[in-house]
């Protein structure tokens, strides 16, 4: 992904090839960290990196 602060829920969808919905589940899982800006999730990019690699240390 380019070098933004933060993402939207589908901007996150389309780098990980999965629905919005899922993006969603797994905010509320409390898998990935989002937060509130101007009433609209955002994922931070930091959190971004930290899923991915953690994602790729279970593999």
């Amino acid at each position: 992904m380019t070098a933004k602060r933060y993402y939207r829920v589908g901007e996150v969808a389309v780098h990980f090839s999965i629905s919005s919905q899922t993006v969603y589940r797994m905010i509320d899982m409390g898998d990935l960290k989002a937060i509130r800006l101007r009433g609209c999730l955002r994922v931070p990019a930091d959190e971004l990196r930290h899923f991915e690699k953690r994602r790729r240390d279970d593999w």
